[in-house]
């Protein structure tokens, strides 16, 4: 079976166009393990990728990209990535992208989703929602005197 998996690697390998791997995703690839390091930088990926701060800004900006741009497009991937994990803290999540504070990382957050880590925790978890619908409507029984909308589950 080994050999039979090795026969097809190889050959799909051989049929695989040289240089297939965009630029894009060799930054990407190289900034990842850098992350929690506080080290994905420019000049420190260019450096790894073997070319200069300046080519690399170059051949990106000839694909319409800059490095921010997929630096900050991959954090929100992983950070949206990380929260619908429950088990991993947001404190967590912010030391694996870099942060050194979490407020730092909710101030991120916040700019690129509108909302904070908490809450979009909350907002993209389906279990939270439909505990706390339930609790919603449970309390709603209890106090009578409170108008119903106030109750309302409402649906991200």
């Amino acid at each position: 079976m080994n050999d039979l998996l090795v026969t097809f690697c190889e050959e799909a390998l051989a049929h695989r166009k040289p240089g297939a791997v965009s630029l894009r995703s060799s930054v990407e690839n190289a900034i990842a393990p850098l992350l929690p390091h506080r080290e994905a930088r420019a000049e420190e990926i260019a450096r790894r990728l073997g070319m200069s701060h300046r080519t690399l800004a170059r051949r990106l900006a000839s694909e319409g990209l800059t490095f921010t741009a997929i630096l900050d497009e991959l954090k929100i991937d992983l950070a949206k990535s990380y929260l619908k994990k429950d088990e991993l803290p947001i404190s967590q999540t912010a030391r694996l992208l870099g942060y050194g504070e979490v407020s730092a990382f909710t101030h991120a957050f916040r700019r690129w989703t509108g909302m904070t880590p908490r809450q979009w925790r909350a907002a993209n978890d389906p279990k939270r929602q439909a505990r706390a619908c339930a609790h919603k409507s449970d309390v709603r029984f209890a106090f009578k005197r409170r108008p119903r909308s106030q109750f309302k589950c409402r649906s991200a």
